[in-house]
């Protein structure tokens, strides 16, 4: 056997060595997910509230069951659990796969209500106070093609359906007015409606149901120009001055309720 014999007999070796490299990491990357969610699953209730939060998140980014960072799930977390956070339901506006709600119920520990809305058929056409910004997620499936069905899995993979969560699945001009009475009063609302005009539909609704104290949790503040055109015209019109405090400089902000707005909890 020549030189060039040698070679291309050696090609196929090497080319079949890479495949199965790539086999083991792939089969080492889904052993490694599957032991994060049973971690997340097992530490409810034996570990510390600290501990078994890492796990969820964990689990919860190595399963890609969210868009969302480490870092604003786990404030998400905080803010769900602060000691001083008054009585109210969890209230989330643009589920997706559900990994925030489902970080909003492990928080509830059933003994609050937790909410999800979101319309499980993509992300809507822009309006003109958008700037079009965004223009190349209309249409983008968030909850993947099986939608609210996909949420609900989320919840049973980390165990967590038997929380008090109730996912309503619609578009919010569908869906929030009718349940309004039912949320009141809300301790967490969470905004994840990226333009314009989900934004601030949302906040018009159901602002009023806030009950002083609670808080605002807006995801898109610092992504998109129509989400935060929303907020700061809500917020000016409205008389808000509380303090936007930002998680994330390229994300997320909120701000807690100010106590004796005429607005809360109605």
């Amino acid at each position: 056997m020549d030189i060039g014999q040698g070679y291309l007999a050696g090609a196929p070796c090497r080319k079949t060595d890479k495949l199965d490299r790539r086999t083991r990491m792939s089969f080492i990357r889904k052993r490694f997910q599957r032991q994060l969610s049973f971690l997340a699953r097992w530490s409810q209730g034996r570990l510390p509230a600290s501990l078994a939060i890492y796990f969820l998140t964990q689990g919860i980014k190595a399963e890609a069951r969210t868009m969302v960072t480490r870092k604003r799930l786990r404030s998400l977390y905080h803010l769900c659990t602060r000691p001083d956070l008054p009585e109210g339901s969890l209230v989330e506006c643009g589920v997706a796969r559900g990994g925030c709600i489902a970080v909003m119920a492990f928080a509830s520990a059933g003994k609050r209500p937790v909410w999800g809305f979101d319309s499980f058929e993509g992300m809507p056409e822009l309006t003109p106070e958008d700037g079009g910004d965004g223009q190349q997620w209309v249409g983008l499936d968030c909850s993947w093609p099986d939608g609210y069905e996909e949420a609900q899995r989320t919840l049973s993979r980390f165990s967590l359906s038997r929380h008090k969560v109730m996912l309503v699945p619609g578009w919010f001009e569908d869906t929030l007015p009718d349940n309004v009475s039912h949320l009141a009063p809300i301790a967490v609302l969470r905004l994840d409606n990226d333009w314009y005009r989900s934004t601030r539909f949302c906040l018009e609704t159901l602002y009023n149901a806030v009950v002083a104290e609670g808080i605002v949790i807006i995801d898109d503040y610092h992504t998109f120009t129509g989400c935060r055109k929303a907020v700061d015209e809500f917020r000016m019109n409205q008389g808000i001055r509380d303090t936007l405090i930002t998680t994330e400089n390229d994300t997320e902000a909120y701000w807690v309720k100010c106590s004796g707005d005429p607005r809360e909890g109605s």
